[in-house]
């Protein structure tokens, strides 16, 4: 039992370092759309030979964790989003507020 847990932790290790891989690689290509395209390819097709080898029977647990982490992800996606734009309007709100104002007619 000792051996089969030190397997699964050596597989959740070649998975973790397989997947900061891909994502360095991605990062690194000139088109990130097709990169990205391809490392979601890889990582589903991995996911997909894993999934292959589940017991029937737990399939359904394996879905709503898939569901779960598919809502966690899209609603910290949103919120991010909405973030990073509240951030960069009230950015873009300061550096007017300090630009320097060109003397008008009323400072001759």
């Amino acid at each position: 039992m000792q051996e089969t847990l030190n397997s699964l932790v050596r597989l959740s290790a070649a998975m973790t370092i397989f997947g900061v891989q891909q994502v360095q690689s991605a990062v690194g290509y000139a088109d990130s759309k097709d990169s990205g395209d391809k490392l979601r390819e890889v990582i589903d097709g991995m996911a997909a030979a894993v999934s292959a080898q589940i017991d029937q029977s737990k399939l359904p647990a394996l879905d709503s964790i898939s569901s779960l982490g598919h809502e966690v992800v899209g609603r910290t996606w949103e919120s991010t989003t909405g973030l990073v734009k509240t951030t960069s309007d009230w950015l873009q709100g300061i550096m007017k507020a300090a630009a320097p104002v060109p003397p008008g007619p009323e400072a001759r």
